[in-house]
């Protein structure tokens, strides 16, 4: 005769709340992970559009703008789903029907950036010498009113990163 081996109710219950407590340890562990994975990438994709802009500029020898918006340039410092870079032909920060759209990226549903620069535009223009347009000023990355990262550009349209200071808001 075979002698059956199997594990008992017990056995499985026990391995089961065995399992069940190692997961409610690592989830929000892993959600933590994940969320700041998503702001590193938002950061560095951020980043990678704004030298973009910039090289465009310079090696296009032209004005180049970024804004929020999907057809045109939305009215708000506060930047959501998608940016735009594009070719600004008259220099008044607005993607205009005559203007080359250079490059359209999407941002995360939950991150927004917010604008603040010293003279209250709703963009950001590099000048032909890789220089902003006296638009200088802070990106600030913000979830659920957080502010999680900042980059800031100088006139000279160079950028660095840097955290939030502690009054920092999203507005």
């Amino acid at each position: 005769m075979k002698t059956m081996h199997a594990f008992s109710l017990l056995e499985l219950l026990i391995c089961l709340s065995i399992s069940t407590i190692f997961l409610s340890v690592a989830i929000p562990s892993l959600q933590t992970t994940l969320q700041s994975n998503q702001k590193t990438q938002s950061v560095n994709q951020l980043l990678g559009t704004l030298q973009f802009a910039r090289g465009s500029a310079i090696f296009g020898r032209s004005t180049i703008g970024v804004c929020a918006g999907t057809d045109a340039c939305s009215d708000t410092l506060t930047w959501r789903n998608h940016l735009l870079v594009f070719a600004d032909a008259n220099q008044n920060g607005q993607l205009d029907l005559d203007e080359e759209l250079l490059r359209t990226d999407n941002l995360p549903d939950d991150l927004a950036w917010h604008w603040s620069n010293f003279r209250d535009r709703n963009y950001l223009q590099f000048e032909q010498d890789g220089t902003t347009r006296a638009l200088n000023g802070t990106l600030t990355l913000c979830r659920d009113g957080q502010p999680l990262k900042q980059i800031v550009i100088n006139l000279a349209g160079r950028l660095r990163t840097q955290a939030p200071p502690a009054n920092t808001q999203c507005i």
